[in-house]
């Protein structure tokens, strides 16, 4: 369907559909669009578009209540005056916290179409480990852009590290310490960590204290639609940056992050199939509270979900275990080179890339 946008309104698209720019000029937060280029809105996803003159669009909806119109920016200006810091940083850490359904995803892919045409060496760290978008879920990764996108599933990640679990309350530890290797070396370059949304119950609160201790970043943006970031900013020693919640954020159900997390993992497991890997060569390990891997005999650990590692550790591909015989291990995988050791993880997977519950610690 063709829409004409006009100037100082937005125009929300929500997914699955596609959008091509016919004439005119339009942005999707803060980065250009192309005149003739596709963009692909993903399920569960949405985009907004704004034009400052007029812009004509060819979109393709699944359905009529997939587009709709809005007054005004759908970007707070806090973001602007968050994008200004971050530019006259240059270089350090940014940590991005807040609740489920406030925009932390949309805020850093922002940021990125901000920053894309600056001097500035921007890397981003995707710590979400439930509704991971640089890697599969039950990972953490990095990336760097320098050029505009729509969204952070659109980054190829450059390191991944293997957490094993959708919860960070049941790996909180793991969660540091991937996170610190993967800002380790950020000489000369300015890292935003976006984190996931578990804040609001006391164990949480804790947690993100630990988190930015243990990260200790220059800068924290705290997206809130009131003071629910109080308890955890308040006893941090660290600058925080208030930013508003986004707006006309895309609630999503159980279900709809069920489903978007099935779609993670297919996406790293298409083209799969079973695959041998001898263990006088790769090393078996799994991560504290589940049995020692020489036990894995039983059929509880049929269809675990596994991380195919390098000699520094990071994820190469994840795969799902089929069964473990004598030497050997086969697991349902794409194929790998140069994995040196595999780790177990927690959760049960389908090789259709359906979660079939945990493994019990």
């Amino acid at each position: 369907m063709r829409y004409v946008l006009s100037p100082k309104n937005a125009l929300v698209v929500r997914g699955p559909a596609s959008v091509r720019l016919l004439s005119g000029q339009a942005s999707i937060l803060g980065g250009k669009l192309l005149e003739a280029h596709k963009i692909v809105v993903g399920n569960e996803r949405q985009v907004p578009i704004e034009t400052e003159t007029h812009a004509d669009l060819d979109i393709s909806p699944s359905k009529p209540a997939g587009i709709f119109e809005v007054q005004g920016s759908t970007i707070p200006r806090s973001w602007k005056l968050a994008a200004n810091a971050l530019e006259q940083m240059k270089e350090g850490k940014v940590m991005v916290i807040g609740a489920t359904d406030v925009g932390k995803s949309t805020l850093c892919t922002y940021l990125i179409n901000r920053l894309s045409h600056s001097k500035v060496n921007l890397r981003i760290i995707d710590a979400d480990v439930g509704q991971a978008d640089l890697g599969p879920p039950t990972t953490i990764g990095r990336a760097s852009r320098k050029a505009p996108i729509t969204s952070l599933v659109e980054l190829v990640p450059e390191l991944l590290v293997f957490i094993g679990h959708t919860s960070p309350k049941e790996v909180e530890g793991r969660l540091i310490e991937g996170i610190q290797r993967l800002s380790a070396d950020g000489e000369q370059s300015l890292t935003i960590v976006n984190t996931d949304g578990w804040i609001l119950d006391p164990a949480a609160i804790l947690f993100k204290i630990d988190l930015i201790a243990a990260i200790n970043p220059d800068l924290v943006l705290g997206l809130a639609k009131g003071t629910e970031l109080q308890p955890i900013l308040s006893r941090s020693r660290v600058h925080p940056f208030n930013v508003e919640a986004a707006n006309d954020v895309l609630p999503r159900s159980k279900h709809d992050r069920r489903q978007i997390r099935t779609a993670g993992y297919r996406r790293y497991l298409q083209g799969a199939g079973p695959v041998s890997i001898s263990l006088r060569e790769v090393q078996l390990s799994a991560p504290r509270g589940i049995p020692f891997p020489g036990t894995l005999r039983g059929r509880e650990f049929d269809n675990l979900i596994v991380g195919l590692l390098d000699e520094k550790g990071y994820l190469i591909q994840i795969g799902v275990l089929l069964y473990t015989e004598a030497e050997t291990v086969r697991v349902y995988s794409r194929p790998a080179q140069g994995v040196r050791r595999i780790e177990l993880g927690y959760i049960k997977l389908a090789t259709t890339g359906k979660e079939l519950g945990f493994l019990e610690s």
